[in-house]
């Protein structure tokens, strides 16, 4: 009678399990942090409170001309009262997955051309997610991202994806692609660079200390296409450094000691000097 029972449990499973059309898949863990109700919370209430701090007499701000274009990595650690007292009015930002240029042409254009910034500054950090992520692989991910990953392969070499990476490896990835996006945006604003109208400036803010000095140091690795330490210290561009913020620009020897960490496009500095043999080339 048991067995008349039972039996028919296994053919009862069997069909339920097509009918209930449910995709096995594991279900992904809530990512620990705020609530959303304490997120809007604190939307509302800290925008009350800019706006009671405000002198009811106080004149409107007036649009001036941003003091930079700033193309960074989309990292939330990553902010621009890093290396600047007062970003509001003064620093444009464009941010996307591993600071390409490409991905946010359109966005920097309006920077450098409508806005008329002097100074774009392409920034990259250490312990990036988006190196990280490139390197590990990132076949898993939904479309778009993969898509917006896919451009790394550009300036970091397709090899790159699939392995495993320590920091200083790292640190020599997210300094090549700065390096990268700096070559791409030397070609796309030539005449501007060369007019004396731009200046292009990449660095690495260093997020977990691997350059020695300090964390959340911003580091300038490349001037205009200039990455060579000792010529980069000399330019006019720095001249207002005292010799300590001097000491901290340039990249480690790690990454002239590396051939394959050379920027995928290689480039002469623009300068006055050889802006005439441009042209000339042109021609």
């Amino acid at each position: 009678m048991r067995l008349g029972i039972l039996l028919p449990l296994p053919l009862l499973i069997a069909l339920l399990a097509p009918a209930s059309n449910a995709d096995m898949l594991p279900i992904k863990k809530l990512r620990a942090g705020l609530p959303p109700y304490a997120v809007a919370e604190k939307i509302a209430r800290h925008n009350d409170q800019v706006v009671n701090s405000r002198l009811p007499d106080e004149p409107l701000r007036t649009p001036t001309t941003p003091h930079m274009t700033w193309l960074a990595d989309c990292d939330a650690r990553v902010q621009p009262t890093l290396f600047y007292p007062e970003p509001i009015d003064t620093i444009y930002t464009v941010r996307n997955p591993g600071n390409q240029f490409a991905l946010s042409a359109g966005a920097i254009d309006y920077g450098v051309n409508e806005l008329l910034t002097p100074v774009l500054l392409i920034t990259g950090n250490t312990n990036s997610d988006s190196i990280r992520l490139f390197a590990k692989g990132y076949s898993h991910l939904g479309a778009d991202l993969r898509r917006n990953l896919d451009g790394l392969r550009l300036s970091l070499g397709a090899q790159t994806t699939g392995n495993a990476i320590g920091a200083k490896t790292e640190t020599r990835l997210v300094e090549k692609n700065v390096d990268f996006q700096v070559a791409t945006a030397l070609k796309r604003y030539e005449q501007r660079i060369e007019s004396g109208r731009l200046v292009v400036i990449g660095a690495v803010i260093d997020l977990n200390n691997q350059y020695g000095f300090g964390i959340n140091r911003l580091i300038i690795t490349n001037i205009n296409g200039e990455t060579e330490p000792e010529r980069l210290r000399a330019l006019h561009h720095l001249v207002r450094l005292d010799k300590r913020l001097l000491d901290m620009v340039g990249r480690k020897p790690w990454e002239e000691e590396t051939p394959e960490a050379k920027p995928a496009i290689q480039r002469t500095p623009i300068t006055k000097k050889n802006s005439k043999k441009v042209r000339s080339k042109k021609q």
